[in-house]
């Protein structure tokens, strides 16, 4: 059973707007640490409700329960009807803005009327917003900019969110008779961090028939052989029928991005005398099998989907330079995730059991460190505490290694925050920003460059700060802080959490070019989030990284030395 996303979203739209009509933080928290249990833990909640064993999970209470159990008996919470109905839902967005909060929109709505992200916009033109206390003329300014981002950012979604809906409807296609073969394509295929719909070809010499079965299914759009609908989750899909002798070449044509398809028409037409026409093969009397047939006829090296982005792939194609891209059997080590010692979930021997079991060698165990007081992050005192677990976890012979990291904050001068006698102490250190993001690009650049330089720190951690669809990357240059990494031979993570995937695609190119290594990292709180490694190892993939360029793909031995000698050449 799937997590009902529905459910989620509703409890964590309850937490804040208690928090917009002023109710005690503790009672909003619980519904919002609610959806965080059902969404990590992957509850089944209608048959922990039919099995009467809600109540035994931690921190769900007796009124948190009733709720749950309405809206499973009647798919909706009366409690939460009557909350929207005093509180308009949509100020839940205004509170993700950044620099706003529950506290701020509740101001807002009841000094301005503000309801909606467009009354928002509005007023800051109006230049009202500045004249609120608590506002500037500053503030007004960011806020105008992140609005402008968030309607940029209208209609997109996260490819994981747009994942679970692909897989429904490909089971669905595959139980219809006249499918004969389909294909996600478009930007999924080509795992683009963020996408606009799910985008299916499907070969088959019965549209209509396979028309009418949908229909049963979903309000579709018809416009000749493509079709439309949203799913409940609002996620736009787009299904294109075509006849079987030009499957393949429309899998190809409708994979790629349009600079990598301008690319590749002009190289076709070169190479073949013939008018590019994407629709249909332009060789009659060639019958294409697979991709693979197509580029051996283009005497092109195959361009594995994550790589269609651009002209790079036809020209690497050309010279027979593509490489043999990373693989998700190629990593060994699971490094930079949390505990329950900080932020995490789960317990130190759980997450290196769910790492074992997905057929890891070691786990580098990063929890917050002393600054990060919101993710109860490790004073001196209790990192001690930590690594005596972990040694004697260790000398249990569990079948994984599990190695003593931290997340160590970058102060805003750029040092990490522990003494050195403290640093000295872990296996490997993970250094990120997590405050002070509006700093001026050259002081923010320069802050993390000087922490590249601390001998102690062997991993940037999630470089840019990211947050996609809901923050932009802080004001840093980018191609500074590889060059730095370069220089001093350290590690840039590309942080495989979904919402981040950060170092972004088109910067680990640069890196390999630097000679820069990059640690594949899952940053997971829990053991369910673990696999998220593996959107990470697609994402290397549309950066060109091979396995020897990966640190995850060294065994436990490799890894330990590589880490201990760097800052020593």
């Amino acid at each position: 059973m799937e997590v009902d996303k529905k459910l989620v979203k509703i409890l964590r739209n309850i937490a804040i707007l208690l928090q917009i009509k002023g109710e005690n933080v503790f009672k909003a928290n619980a519904y919002a640490n609610a959806a965080d249990i059902i969404e990590s833990m992957q509850l089944d909640v209608r048959d922990l409700v039919r099995q009467g064993k809600l109540a035994e999970i931690k921190g769900f209470g007796e009124a948190l329960v009733k709720k749950i159990t309405e809206y499973v008996e009647t798919g909706k919470i009366s409690f939460y009807e009557k909350l929207t109905s005093e509180i308009p839902v949509e100020l839940v967005t205004i509170t993700k803005i950044p620099g706003i909060g529950p506290k701020k929109t509740k101001l807002l709505f009841e000094t301005l009327g503000i309801k909606t992200i467009d009354d928002l916009e509005q007023a800051c033109i109006d230049n009202k917003v500045a004249k609120i206390k608590g506002f500037s003329a500053k503030s007004q300014e960011i806020i105008l900019n992140s609005i402008q981002h968030i309607k940029a950012w209208k209609g997109k979604k996260h490819q994981f969110a747009c994942f679970q809906e692909a897989n429904n409807i490909d089971i669905l296609l595959k139980n219809i008779p006249e499918v004969i073969e389909h294909s996600l394509v478009g930007e999924m295929r080509r795992y683009s961090e963020i996408v606009s719909q799910v985008h299916f070809l499907v070969s088959t010499n019965e549209n209509q028939k396979v028309i009418d079965y949908l229909q049963q299914q979903f309000n579709l759009i018809l416009d000749g052989n493509v079709i439309t609908f949203s799913t409940d989750e609002e996620i736009d899909v787009k299904i294109q029928l075509t006849e079987p002798k030009n499957y393949i070449w429309l899998l190809h044509n409708l994979t790629g991005s349009e600079k990598y398809i301008n690319s590749f028409a002009k190289y076709f037409t070169e190479t073949t005398s013939q008018p590019f026409n994407f629709e249909q093969f332009p060789l009659s009397n060639k019958v294409l099998k697979s991709e693979s047939e197509l580029f051996e006829l283009l005497d092109l090296q195959y361009i594995p989907p994550e790589l269609r982005e651009n002209e790079l792939a036809i020209i690497r194609a050309k010279e027979k330079a593509i490489p043999k891209l990373v693989s998700e059997r190629d990593l060994k080590g699971m490094i930079h995730v949390h505990s329950s010692w900080s932020d995490g979930f789960n317990t130190i021997e759980q997450m290196a059991n769910a790492s074992r079991n997905l057929g890891f060698e070691y786990i580098v165990i990063c929890d917050h460190s002393q600054t990060a007081k919101y993710a109860n992050g490790l004073e001196p005192e209790r990192v001690i505490q930590q690594h005596k677990e972990i040694d004697e976890l260790n000398s249990k012979n569990i079948g994984i290694k599990i190695l003593k990291g931290i997340e160590s904050d970058i102060l805003p001068d750029g040092s990490l925050d522990y003494d050195e006698d403290i640093l000295k102490k872990f296996d490997v250190v993970v250094a990120s920003v997590h405050s002070h993001f509006k700093m001026s690009k050259n002081e923010m650049t320069r802050r993390i460059i000087y922490a590249i330089m601390s001998p102690y720190t062997h991993i940037l951690g999630h470089p840019t700060g990211r947050l996609l669809l809901s923050r932009e990357s802080y004001e840093v240059d980018i191609k500074s802080i590889i060059e730095a990494a370069s220089d001093y031979g350290k590690i840039i993570e590309l942080n495989a959490n979904p919402y981040r995937l950060d170092l972004p695609w088109e910067h680990i190119i640069y890196a390999k070019e630097k000679g820069v290594k990059i640690a594949i990292n899952p940053d997971s709180h829990d053991t369910n989030s673990l696999t998220d490694v593996f959107y990470g190892v697609k994402f290397a993939r549309k950066g060109w990284l091979e396995p020897n360029d990966v640190v995850n793909c060294l065994s436990h031995e490799e890894f330990l030395k590589y880490i201990n000698s760097l800052g020593k050449s």
